[in-house]
């Protein structure tokens, strides 16, 4: 059986999640994975494959899951956040600081797990300030970014000694305004295209993020002279990158602004890289974050402090978002609906993202192309279209994969929807991580 985490329930999580560490076992396996050792596996994810014809996250068949949770439900692997995880610290890790983006799922206790290990938090906002803090992440561990802070949160920051990445000029004044004396970093725009969907890349001239690097020595000097101690410099160019080279370019720029402002006598001793790293929603690869090591290791001056902000390399492939069919409808098309909507999971209508949708129980019969729809009021309410699949039956379920970035954090209860349960595959057993409606 199941169960629900009330609040003993929760505590007794997060002391059982307060000895994890990276060690010699999770590299082994790591390194496996890397080599391809696991095929069977990593032709899904790591953690999602068949035993015969019931497919398991984590051993455990989610026939299950959504038997004694109902449906829609995401569920999540422990197991695949802590390998992520470990990859990291093993790679990026052994050169700078990890500060885990809380945006990508903010459940309290996945970031009591991910914190556990070591790695910090990225916010962009109070209240995941206050997710942070509360799911155990000490202050000094907290970075916030964000292009809109308040002069309410850059307060609430500041009081908490949590490191504040400033995206204008006019943010610098504020910080400046409330407390002289503080340690910032500053946003710079490098001019980088990193190649992603419009709606996530955030590096180029037209994004709305950070200071355009032009104007970027003016607004250091401008910190300076405001009583600020501006060390750090910051750029986050993207999400869901799968190329080095959008790195190995915004690299040079920043490296080439750090060296002009300390000819103008501004020390700056960190250099924060954001995030990004992209995931592969299909058969593959995950950006390998082991590249960006070697080239920084290479290129970075000894001496400067380095940080990185991933959220989606370390939740994306641990969630699954579990769901019933309803109804077929077979005319020009074949829609199969399902009790998911694009509420629950917005990503294929927001961004076209594509996730892979698989049979709970495999059928031996011929596919027939698929479109999986939800029962939402609009057109754009459509998880795949075209999908080769053996007909699913009414009554039967389908996973869609790597749905733990993005999936239930962006959800909303567009039509009256509630949101969805969460359910955490630990050591084999599962756990209700938040009830439906909450």
């Amino acid at each position: 059986m199941g169960r629900s985490l009330d609040r003993t329930g929760h505590e007794h999580m997060m002391r059982r999640l307060a000895w994890v560490q990276p060690g010699r076992a999770n590299h082994r396996l790591v390194q496996r994975q890397m080599h391809g050792i696991m095929p069977e596996r990593t032709k899904m994810n790591n953690d999602l494959m068949y035993q015969g014809s019931d497919l398991m996250l984590d051993r455990l068949p989610l026939a299950s899951i959504a038997r004694e949770y109902g449906t829609p439900v995401y569920v999540y692997s422990a197991s695949s956040i802590r390998r992520q995880a470990a990859r990291l610290m093993q790679s990026l890790g052994t050169i700078g600081s990890l500060r885990y983006a809380v945006k990508a799922n903010a459940n309290p206790v996945l970031l009591a797990l991910v914190f556990s290990m070591g790695i910090g938090a990225d916010t962009v906002s109070r209240g995941e300030i206050q997710d942070a803090l509360g799911a155990g992440c000490p202050a000094d561990r907290i970075v916030f970014s964000g292009v809109g802070k308040t002069h309410e949160e850059l307060s609430f920051a500041l009081d908490r000694g949590i490191f504040i990445n400033a995206e204008s000029e006019e943010e610098l004044a504020a910080i400046a305004h409330l407390r002289t004396g503080a340690h910032v970093g500053v946003r710079i725009n490098p001019g980088v295209d990193a190649h992603t969907h419009q709606y996530i890349t955030t590096g180029t001239e037209q994004d709305k993020f950070g200071i355009p690097i032009d104007a970027a020595p003016d607004a250091f000097r401008l910190a300076l002279d405001a009583g600020l101690v501006p060390d750090t410099i910051s750029c986050h160019i993207g999400s869901q990158i799968t190329s080095l080279e959008p790195y190995r370019k915004a690299l040079a720029r920043l490296l080439e602004l750090r060296d002009s402002l300390m000819g103008d006598g501004i020390p700056v001793s960190g250099l924060d890289m954001g995030g990004g790293f992209g995931i592969n929603y299909e058969e593959g690869a995950d950006f390998a974050v082991e590249d960006l090591q070697v080239l920084l290791h290479r290129d970075v001056p000894r001496g400067m402090k380095l940080w990185f902000e991933p959220g989606r390399y370390i939740v994306g492939h641990a969630g699954t978002l579990v769901t019933r069919v309803l109804y077929r409808k077979r005319y020009a098309r074949t829609f199969v609906v399902v009790d998911a909507g694009m509420n629950d999971l917005i990503r294929p209508a927001l961004y076209q993202a594509h996730h892979a949708i698989l049979p709970v129980t495999r059928r031996d019969a011929e596919p027939t192309p698929c479109d999986i729809v939800g029962p939402v009021c609009e057109s754009a309410d459509c998880f795949a279209q075209d999908i080769p699949m053996p007909l699913p039956e009414q009554g039967d379920l389908l996973a869609i994969r790597d749905t733990g970035a993005y999936g239930w954090s962006m959800s909303s209860t567009y039509n009256g929807r509630p949101l969805l349960s969460e359910v955490l595959i630990e050591d084999g057993k599962p756990a209700l991580i938040r009830e439906r409606g909450l």
